[in-house]
């Protein structure tokens, strides 16, 4: 039997929760970043930021895992669509990155960097996860 298809699954399982948390995360720092009341975003932020912790990271890693042993064990690598969907999860990841330490600077009511990032978070996400899914169905190159 071949676990080729159940990691793919737990792949795209992971993709999903790990994006969808994302643009949960982008949306809610666009929207507190817009509130002139700070302190009344503080406990959304908290749970958004709970939330990233418990779920939406580990999708992250998750998927990371999968595909890391998908490629490992298929010997796929070194195709280049391959090489630049890597990259864009790598850019996604960042974006994470950034996304969480936003939640966690806001709900401590610290400043804000990059507010240009925050503003086309979702945007962004959207584009790079449209762009990784037609190199995955398509492998152009």
């Amino acid at each position: 039997m071949s676990f080729h298809p159940w990691l793919n699954a737990l792949h795209l399982v992971s993709a999903i929760v790990w994006i969808g948390g994302m643009l949960v995360m982008a949306v809610v720092v666009g929207w507190s970043a817009l509130q002139s009341d700070k302190t009344s975003t503080v406990g959304l932020l908290l749970a958004v930021r709970r939330w990233s912790r418990k779920v939406v990271t580990p999708a992250m890693l998750l998927l990371w895992m999968a595909g890391a042993i998908m490629v490992i064990a298929h010997g796929q690598f070194p195709h280049l669509w391959l090489v630049v969907k890597i990259v864009a999860v790598i850019a996604l990841s960042g974006l994470h990155g950034f996304l969480s330490a936003t939640i966690r600077r806001m709900a401590a009511s610290e400043p804000v960097k990059g507010s240009g990032a925050v503003r086309n978070a979702t945007t962004l996400i959207i584009v790079v996860v449209a762009g990784i899914i037609l190199l995955a169905v398509f492998r152009p190159f």
